[in-house]
């Protein structure tokens, strides 16, 4: 096993260490000493990471040339770096500095052939990248950027199709990968929404697939070339270019088109779904293609909502809750989330209601029995969605608990570490109010010290709640926080910083958590403004400008003591964290921050938080788990 072998093997082993399967652990106590057992672990491979990255990777990818062999062997490892057949990122940004590198190589002087093997890893690493950043909603010029240069790409894919270049290419392979990524391209389409050039544009790109298939020239070309596969991945592009309620806004005509192309689709399925099952190795496309259908008929007015609605649930139980193949993970997400959409938002009735939380519990349990986060990439896509697509009904669950368990599923420690501020910021505050009220003056309205002091029990409430949502945002980039095995890469970190605005913007959608808004969006900013991101919010104007200072103080505290869920962190005594408020004092903290934890009352319930506390939260993380996985 080579060195490249190697760094995939800590980092496949690193994912199962950052999420423990609960079927070997007994009790809670061993969850989470189970836990602090594993980051050790993950913070030794990602030393070993490291190593390899710095002597061996970085190295070759910044040499002036790099040697054939070389390059075969960036092109196995980049392969293993993502796999698009299983829709599985375990390394994105390490894939990204290969292939910008194979891109950069080829680009002025390489031949057309070296080209398409260049362009052939670049062209999948822009679209991953689009489609993980897609769900920054609060900045949507990142993806956006992914998208122009992946057309920009694509461009060069469709050129080669022309006659007479495609026949100028006499290596097979290098032809089947011009036809191949000429066909990904389209993907690049997705998520655009109310563009009738860019909806016109993709429409007629997959008919010219769809044309090629049947073009004797091109099957001459190609002899031994699944044609079958190709007709069915264009026809299936066809069909879902209507999720989410037709969020792209195709024409009646477009809509016409669409039904036929996705009436192909299950005529193609039903005479060659052997040979289908064979390739996808799965049987689920069955059911995902009825719902294409019968979604595109609701569309089209053809059938009634009700109609839908009946067809979902039916196709929805023919489901296998547990399986996390491409295919079933489609089918368990898909659903719901379609359901989420053909309810009319303004009149949903008690039946409804019933439908939507059994939908929730439904796609929390199945989230919660992903496997060791082997399914992340393939599941977050869907399950941002219906976070993104949420509708609350109070009674049924609300949009704090279904994001709070939606965490806890995919990553525990940010869970915890969420129920953590939560509960340092409820005692804070606490004391604040005892100690100094007039420090909250503000909060809530309240404009006297009396007046805090007389809403002392709304006022520590609110500070609990808006603790516990801080992190919202994280849930448009967890994929980036789950990266343990190497140190976080500049444009990892630029992602990092985008959750504050998509928490902000999260939190805003909904009466229940819209007074918490402003406490996410600012608890990375210093208490002075001079520094921390976003750079264009100042907290000084915020009416909530103690709780984001309670609760700025609070996740430094929890992150810079937490001695379980941080690899590359030994945790630090509350001692030397008062050190660090003292150097911090007016400028990163709060002045009256200081004076707060010298009070002998203060540190010892935050004594009691970070060491019976924690262990506390990660027990009820264990029983959390347990019982939604038993589901």
């Amino acid at each position: 096993m080579n060195e490249y072998d190697n760094y995939i093997r800590r980092m496949e082993e690193i994912r199962v260490l950052s999420t423990p399967m609960l079927d070997d652990i007994s009790d809670a106590d061993e969850y989470s000493d189970r836990l602090r057992e594993n980051f050790i672990k993950v913070g030794q491979l990602a030393a070993e990471n490291r190593i390899f990255l710095d002597t061996v990777l970085y190295p070759l990818l910044s040499a002036e040339e790099i040697s054939d062999e070389d390059k075969e062997r960036l092109i196995a490892f980049s392969d293993d770096l993502i796999c698009a057949e299983h829709f599985e990122n375990l390394d994105l940004q390490m894939f990204s500095r290969v292939s910008d590198r194979m891109a950069m190589d080829v680009k002025i002087h390489g031949s057309v052939c070296d080209k398409v093997r260049g362009f052939d890893l670049q062209i999948a690493n822009l679209y991953e990248h689009m489609n993980m950043t897609q769900r920054i909603h609060a900045y949507p010029d990142i993806a956006e950027n992914y998208r122009r240069r992946g057309l920009e790409l694509s461009e060069f894919f469709l050129g080669l199709l022309e006659r007479e270049q495609f026949k100028d290419i006499e290596d097979v392979e290098i032809r089947q990968t011009i036809l191949t990524n000429a066909r990904y391209s389209i993907a690049f389409f997705e998520g655009i929404s109310n563009d009738p050039e860019a909806n016109e544009k993709q429409l007629m790109l997959l008919d010219r697939m769809l044309e090629i298939a049947d073009d004797p020239f091109y099957i001459d070309l190609l002899e031994d070339f699944d044609w079958i596969y190709h007709r069915f991945r264009s026809l299936q592009y066809y069909a879902m270019t209507v999720e989410k309620h037709n969020a792209a806004g195709y024409s009646p005509k477009q809509m016409e088109t669409i039904l036929s192309r996705t009436q192909q689709l299950k005529r193609l399925w039903e005479g060659n779904a052997e040979h289908l099952i064979e390739i996808l190795d799965s049987d689920d496309d069955e059911h995902s293609i009825k719902m294409m259908l019968k979604r595109v008929e609701y569309l089209m007015g053809k059938i009634t909502r009700e109609e839908y609605l009946d067809s979902l649930l039916e196709i929805y139980g023919y489901r296998d809750s547990n399986s996390y193949a491409p295919g079933k993970i489609y089918t368990n997400l898909i659903i719901p989330m379609e359901i989420m959409y053909a309810l009319d938002r303004t009149n949903i009735s008690e039946m409804e209601k019933d439908l939507l939380h059994d939908n929730y519990q439904d796609v929390l349990s199945y989230a919660f029995r992903m496997p060791n986060g082997n399914t992340l990439t393939g599941m977050l896509e869907y399950l941002y969605d219906i976070i993104d697509g949420f509708i609350e009904i109070p009674s049924c669950l609300t949009f704090e608990d279904m994001v709070l368990q939606m965490i806890a599923a995919i990553h525990p420690p940010t869970y915890v570490h969420s129920l953590m501020v939560g509960q340092i910021t409820e005692c804070l505050c606490g004391h604040l109010l005892r100690l100094m009220p007039e420090k909250l003056v503000g909060v809530l309205g309240y404009e006297t010290a009396e007046d805090v002091i007389a809403h002392k029990d709304e006022v520590r409430d609110f500070a609990y709640h808006a603790a516990l949502c801080h992190d919202f945002g994280k849930i448009s980039i967890i994929d980036t926080v789950f990266v343990y095995g190497r140190k976080l890469l500049d444009e990892e970190f630029n992602l990092i910083k985008t959750h504050p605005r998509t928490g902000y913007e999260l939190l805003s959608r909904f009466a229940s958590t819209r007074r918490y808004a402003e406490v996410a969006l600012g608890h990375h900013r210093w208490y002075d403004d001079s520094r921390g991101y976003p750079d264009d919010f100042e907290t000084a104007k915020s009416k909530s400008k103690p709780i984001i200072d309670i609760v700025l103080c609070a996740d430094c505290l929890d992150a810079a003591t937490d001695t379980i869920g941080r690899s590359y962190s030994k945790g630090k005594a509350l001692s030397e964290f008062v050190e660090e408020l003292e150097e911090g004092n007016g400028s990163h903290y709060a002045p009256y921050m200081v004076d707060l934890f010298r009070n002998c009352d203060v540190e010892k319930d935050i004594n009691h938080l970070l060491e019976t506390g924690r262990k506390r939260n990660y027990r009820n993380t264990y029983f959390l788990l347990r019982d939604m996985h038993e589901r």
